[in-house]
C-alpha cells in the first residue's frame, strides 16, 4: 500500500530510540537524515520534506513534551503532531449548498476518474442520503461513456446519457434533469488526457463558467509522484480545483503524492481510493492516516467499515447480530455464521489493508498474502453453498460420503473439506479460551 514504505522506514528508525534515556541531539540527527531519504524516496516534494523535518527538529530539540514518556514515545508525539500539521486538518466534503450539489471530476487519463465518480456517488448516496445522478461528458472516449453507465448501473445509481455529443450540452442536459427530477448531486466526469493540453484546459474552463460547480476534484494516481505535482498544480491555476481524490492507495507505490498535495499545493485531499470494491474508498482523515504510518493502527475506520457492511441489504438485524457476535465470543458458531462473517467482510475491503488497521498487526499485513488467502475463502464459500442446511448448522455430521457429495458439488477437494473443517473447529477452540478475557468485547464490535 502507499503507506508501507514510509511505515516501514519510520518504524526502523524509531527503533534505534529504544533503550534510550534521554532524546539527544545526536540521535533526532541521526534519526531526521534516516526520514529524508525515506520521504524522497517515497517520492514525497523536496520542499515539502524539508520543511517538515525542520519543524520535527525544532520540537525536538526545544520544546518539553512530557517527562512520563521515554525519548521513542516523546518523539512519536512529535512526529503525529507535524505530520498531522503536514497532511491538514480533515474537513468534511461540504455538502450545504443549494441543490443540486454539482462536482466536477478532473485529471489524467488511467488514474481512475471514471471509476471514483461512480465511488463518490456511492459514498454520497450511502453516507449523506444523497438522490445521485451521473454523467459522463468524456465524448473523445466512448468506452468511458459506457464504463461509467456500467458502474452507475452496478451501484444502483441514476445515469444519464444523452444523444448529444457535445460536452457542454450534456452537462448542462444533467444539470436540468437533476433540477426537474429533484436529484441533488451531479456528478460530471470531464475528459481525460495522457497529459495536459490547451484544448482540455479550455474545455474544462468552458464547462465550469457554464454548469457553476461547487466541488472540482482532481483525481491523482498515487504511484504519479512529484511529477503528479506540477500537473495538479496545471490543472488548479487553470480551473481552481476544491479539492483531490488519490486513487490506487493499494498498489505498490512509493505514495509521496498523498503527503505533498496538501502542503505544496494548498489543496484539500478529500477522499481515498484503494482498490476495485466499493469498500475501497473512505474518507481521508490526516489524523488515521498518521497512525497508520507509524505503525499504531486505526480502529475507529476498521469498525466504521464493519457497521457499515453489516447494516448493508441482506444482513441481519441488529439484534440478530448481536445474538451471532455472542455466539462468535463463546465459540459457538455454525458454518452459516461463518459464511456470513466471510461476506460481511468481504464488503469491508481487502484482507492486507484490513489488518494494516489492527494496532500491532501492520508489519503482519505487509507480509500477507491477501491475493491467495481471498481465493481460498472463495472455495471455503463453495463448499459451504455445497452443504445442507443441517450440515452448515451441525458440521460434526459430515462424515466421508457427506464430504465426497460436497468437494464434487463446490469443485473442491476431500483434503480441502478436511483441512477447512480442522481450521474451524481450531479456530472456534481458540475463541472459547479467549472467552472473557480483557478485549475481546471490543473484538466483538467487528462481528457484528
Amino acid at each position: 500500500m502507499v503507506i508501507e514504505s514510509l511505515q516501514k522506514s519510520f518504524q526502523r528508525s524509531l527503533k534505534k530510540l529504544s533503550g534510550q534515556a534521554k532524546l539527544r541531539p545526536a540521535h533526532i540527527e541521526e534519526i531526521l537524515g534516516d526520514l529524508r531519504d525515506s520521504l524522497l524516496e517515497a517520492d514525497v516534494s523536496l520542499s515539502v520534506a524539508e520543511r517538515f523535518l525542520e519543524s520535527v527538529r525544532e520540537k525536538a530539540i526545544g520544546e518539553a513534551v512530557s517527562d512520563s514518556l521515554n525519548p521513542q514515545q516523546q518523539f512519536i508525539y512529535i512526529l503525529q503532531k507535524e505530520m498531522r500539521a503536514v497532511l491538514g486538518d480533515s474537513e468534511p466534503f461540504a455538502l450545504n449548498f443549494k441543490p443540486p450539489v454539482i462536482v466536477m471530476m478532473v485529471g489524467l487519463q488511467g488514474a481512475g476518474k471514471t471509476t471514483s465518480a461512480a465511488k463518490l456517488g456511492l459514498w454520497a448516496k450511502k453516507k449523506q442520503k444523497r438522490q445521485v445522478l451521473l454523467v459522463s461528458v468524456d465524448v473523445r472516449r466512448p468506452a468511458a461513456i459506457e464504463q461509467l453507465e456500467k458502474l452507475a448501473a452496478e451501484s444502483k445509481l441514476d445515469y444519464i446519457k444523452p444523444e448529444t455529443m457535445d460536452p457542454l450540452e450534456r452537462a448542462r442536459e444533467a444539470v436540468r434533469y437533476a433540477e426537474t427530477y429533484g436529484l441533488d448531486f451531479v456528478i460530471v466526469d470531464t475528459a481525460g488526457r495522457l497529459s495536459i493540453d490547451e484544448e482540455l484546459m479550455a474545455e474544462l474552463e468552458q464547462l465550469k463558467r457554464e454548469i457553476q460547480p461547487q466541488h472540482i476534484l482532481y483525481v491523482a494516481d498515487a504511484m504519479s509522484g512529484q511529477q503528479g505535482l506540477q500537473v495538479i498544480e496545471g490543472f488548479s491555476s487553470r480551473v481552481g480545483l476544491t479539492g483531490a481524490i488519490v486513487t490506487k492507495a493499494d498498489a505498490d507505490s512509493r505514495g509521496g503524492i498523498v503527503f505533498s498535495i496538501r502542503e505544496a499545493l494548498k489543496v484539500p485531499l478529500c477522499f481515498v481510493g484503494s482498490g476495485e470494491k466499493t469498500g475501497d474508498f473512505e474518507v481521508f482523515h490526516a489524523d488515521r492516516w498518521v497512525s497508520r504510518i507509524l505503525g499504531m493502527g486505526d480502529l475507529q475506520t476498521l469498525i466504521e467499515k464493519a457497521e457499515e457492511a453489516g447494516s448493508e441489504a441482506g444482513a441481519p438485524g441488529a439484534e440478530s447480530q448481536e445474538r451471532l457476535a455472542k455466539r462468535v465470543m463463546k465459540g459457538k458458531m455454525n458454518l452459516l455464521d461463518f459464511q456470513q462473517q466471510m461476506k460481511m467482510m468481504s464488503k469491508m475491503g481487502s484482507l492486507k489493508g484490513l489488518m494494516g488497521m489492527v494496532p500491532g498487526m501492520s508489519q503482519m499485513a505487509q507480509q500477507i498474502d491477501s491475493e491467495a488467502i481471498e481465493k481460498k475463502l472463495k472455495r471455503v464459500d463453495a463448499m459451504i453453498c455445497s452443504m445442507t442446511p443441517t450440515e452448515r448448522e451441525r458440521p460434526d455430521v459430515i462424515n466421508g460420503s457427506r464430504k465426497r457429495r460436497i468437494a464434487g458439488g463446490s469443485g473442491t477437494s476431500v483434503e480441502e473439506m478436511n483441512q477447512f473443517l480442522r481450521e474451524f473447529q481450531q479456530m472456534q477452540n481458540m475463541m472459547k479460551s479467549m472467552k472473557g478475557k480483557k478485549g475481546m468485547k471490543g473484538l466483538g464490535r467487528l462481528f457484528g
